[in-house]
């Protein structure tokens, strides 16, 4: 189906909370105070992970693609089509290099889809992985769908499965100072506003040459790194 073959439609949720997660260990934050943009988290994001230190794993949607159009630098991989996913492969690059910082830009549907993960990664994370997860309680990519990300919280989640810090967070000084000083493995879940830039490009390149050109820029050679 081309772009274009279905006009827009207003979305109607017959899913609504007002319940606060039970049992949070952390601070609950409403949407409704969130502050910055996903961009705004994401040009943070930028300036506090050097190329040389860091690698950065976009999340699927519109997460990867705003990462891509702010700066697609050597040290981003981005999860094109692989919902869930981004966790998973920065544990793995986490464990591999561990002389390198890996964040992950995440996001709350994707995490919802595979909320196994944060288990994988609390028994295994060392402290070099930051997972940042991103919520605006709605799949924004594929036409802003709710979430049931304002029933649960993340950080609680993250901490009960061994993740040594785990916090919410609103405010560019939170995440700043998570970037910077977080021992993982980590998490920060951030409450962001809904919105996508104009025209928002996709990565130019396949996910392939990405993989190839992290794998490059990281000094990596293996007997698939051609294919």
């Amino acid at each position: 189906m081309k772009k274009g073959s279905v006009e827009p439609a207003t979305l109607n949720s017959m899913w609504t909370t007002d319940a606060i997660p039970a049992g949070t260990p952390v601070q609950h934050i409403d949407h409704e105070d969130a502050q910055l943009t996903r961009r705004d988290v994401l040009e943070t994001l930028i300036e506090n992970t050097p190329p040389d230190e860091s690698i950065v794993v976009g999340t699927t949607g519109y997460t990867g693609r705003e990462l891509f159009a702010l700066d697609d630098r050597k040290n981003q991989i981005y999860m094109v089509g692989s919902m869930g996913c981004a966790s998973s492969l920065g544990l793995g690059l986490s464990l591999a290099l561990p002389e390198k910082k890996v964040v992950v830009a995440d996001g709350d549907g994707a995490a919802l889809m595979r909320m196994g993960n944060l288990a994988t990664i609390g028994a295994y994370g060392g402290s070099n992985f930051q997972h940042l997860l991103l919520d605006n309680a709605v799949h924004e990519s594929t036409g802003g769908q709710s979430t049931v990300s304002s029933a649960i919280s993340f950080a609680a989640v993250a901490a009960a499965c061994g993740y040594h810090e785990a916090d919410e967070a609103i405010n560019r000084e939170q995440l700043k100072s998570f970037l910077q000083t977080a021992d993982g493995p980590a998490m920060q879940h951030f409450r962001i506003r809904r919105g996508v830039p104009s025209n928002l490009p996709r990565p130019d390149q396949s996910p392939a040459d990405i993989r190839k050109r992290l794998m490059n820029h990281l000094g990596i050679s293996t007997a698939w790194s051609e294919l």
